[in-house]
């Protein structure tokens, strides 16, 4: 975590960002979906999620760092930069993602607010802090990494898009073995036949 807080951040805040050589509008563009990045983190499992009306959202989760669910409905304030969720229920306020311009692309700021209750409540609530924001920020940057890569290939946006964001984490991790496994034993085949070509050709 950054020793400097981001613009926005509130007295009561947690934050990461996440650095990306995407361009700021590649960026823009990729943040403009709430449920692309939310479904990106890896310590929650998606029970539901729904767009109630253009700006309100209901969300239910499984949040395995604390293994419990979170249900709670909200808003989506859509800004230039991004966007914020605000919640209705929870001891967090809000979640902003603001895009800004680095100097090799951009930057994602992920900032959590947790400045909506009194102090007092808010002591008391402490085993209810979303512990989820790092490994979050680690799974952003080679989400974005990988956009960055290989986004300008259609089947790879349309397995992204229709396949891995439904996933689980673990059903990702599973896929993401699968696909290792399949890529070695095709490399061991091409090997194979070329010791049986050079062989036969001597």
């Amino acid at each position: 975590m950054p020793e400097t807080a981001p613009e926005g951040a509130g007295e009561d805040a947690a934050w990461i960002a996440v650095p990306t050589e995407l361009s700021s509008e590649q960026l823009v563009w990729l943040v403009g979906d709430p449920e692309r990045l939310l479904r990106v983190n890896p310590c929650w499992v998606f029970e539901s999620w729904s767009r109630t009306a253009p700006n309100r959202f209901d969300l239910q989760v499984r949040d395995t760092v604390h293994d419990r669910t979170w249900a709670t409905e909200g808003r989506i304030e859509t800004l230039d930069d991004g966007f914020r969720l605000i919640y209705d229920e929870g001891l967090k306020a809000s979640t902003r993602l603001r895009v800004e311009t680095d100097h090799s692309g951009s930057r994602l700021w992920v900032i959590d607010d947790y400045g909506r209750l009194p102090p007092e409540e808010r002591a008391a609530r402490l085993d209810e802090v979303d512990r989820s924001l790092p490994a979050w920020g680690h799974a952003l940057e080679r989400y974005l990494a990988g956009w960055h890569r290989w986004g300008k290939y259609r089947l790879w946006r349309w397995y992204m898009e229709r396949w891995w964001l439904r996933m689980t984490p673990l059903a990702r991790r599973i896929a993401r073995l699968l696909i290792w496994a399949t890529v070695i034993e095709f490399v061991v085949f091409l090997l194979l036949v070329g010791v049986l070509v050079v062989e036969r050709g001597t």
